[in-house]
């Protein structure tokens, strides 16, 4: 521990991160640690946290990992930050049960927010209306769908006056050394984003790279608004010579640009995003077959499964039985 001069009053800054079964651990771990070496550097415990299961009893992350509650789910004490945590279940059962909890501890807690897929959870609680706030990208069709009022940020996270949301991952190491910095000081943050190895702290206003343009930065500019607009109008596809006026080419034009960068056509290459899109909804969402092929822009399901079944190997609706056993843990 280091021997740097304790301040006097020693403020300590109390996180409390209620976990949702199948949670994403590595959104809890890149929350804690940021906070332990914090406290290694300033030589004593600035930053504490506790653990919080609905029913308390331990959990299963995602990844198979164990995690016990520290802290009773009643608890009255008061935090300064507190988080709900979920990852592959969105809906968990008990939903009354975890709306109360949630609502109690807004009221008991200065920042109150959610990570990876917990803006599910604050949505049903009633806590995301009329604020700014921000989920994974992976989980944002679904939520959409759900909460047509409530619109996700593409931010990595989104601190709205009291709530604050980070979409999962790395974006929650970001928010915690944000949030060290805000506490305890640049210097102290800076300090533990080299311990690990994080080059810059990452402010809100940076958006998350979605599976879908991630891989397109590269493509000269009007094939990637292409691409961006199939993104965007999934439910009702553009023909593709819409899509060329609207980039400014010629059909041909735009036809030999996805060949040369894409190795597809313009429609097999829409085709394909569209299919991703189902395999999502699919995989994070309670959604029927049907309704998936409607928001794709499929005119039915069977045609759908018919091109699913050629993209990916196999039935939307086996995908669905595949996706609630890995759901189930």
């Amino acid at each position: 521990m280091s021997s740097k001069t304790k301040p006097p009053d020693q403020i300590t800054y109390k996180t409390g991160i209620l976990l949702i079964d199948d949670f994403s651990m590595m959104s809890v771990s890149t929350m804690i640690n940021p906070f332990r070496s914090a406290n290694r550097e300033l030589g004593y415990q600035a930053f504490t946290w506790d653990f919080l299961t609905l029913d308390d009893q331990p959990v299963m992350a995602s990844d198979g990992f164990e995690a016990k509650p520290t802290c009773d789910i009643h608890s009255t004490q008061k935090f300064d930050f507190f988080f709900v945590c979920a990852g592959l279940q969105t809906d968990p059962p008990n939903r009354a049960k975890l709306n109360a909890a949630l609502r109690r501890f807004a009221k008991q807690s200065n920042i109150f927010g959610g990570v990876c897929a917990g803006a599910f959870m604050l949505a049903r609680a009633g806590l995301l209306n009329g604020k700014n706030f921000t989920l994974h990208w992976e989980n944002q069709a679904a939520f959409i769908e759900e909460f047509p009022d409530l619109a996700p940020k593409p931010s990595l996270f989104v601190m709205d006056g009291n709530i604050w949301t980070a979409s999962g991952g790395l974006a929650c190491l970001d928010m915690t050394l944000n949030i060290i910095h805000d506490k305890v000081g640049l210097k102290i943050a800076n300090t533990v984003g080299n311990l690990l190895h994080v080059d810059r702290i990452r402010k809100p206003n940076i958006e998350q790279r979605s599976f879908f343009l991630a891989d397109y930065e590269t493509l000269p500019p009007k094939l990637r608004a292409a691409v961006k607009m199939m993104v965007e109008n999934l439910e009702h596809p553009l023909s593709i010579a819409e899509l060329s006026d609207a980039v400014g080419i010629t059909v041909r034009s735009l036809e030999r640009g996805f060949k040369q960068e894409l190795g597809s056509s313009p429609g097999k290459h829409y085709r394909k995003i569209r299919l991703e899109r189902a395999k999502h909804l699919i995989w994070h969402s309670n959604m029927s077959i049907l309704e998936v092929s409607i928001l794709t822009g499929f005119p039915s399901p069977s045609y759908l499964s018919r091109l699913y079944r050629q993209e990916f190997g196999i039935l939307p609706s086996e995908e669905r039985k595949k996706s609630s056993l890995n759901n189930a843990g």
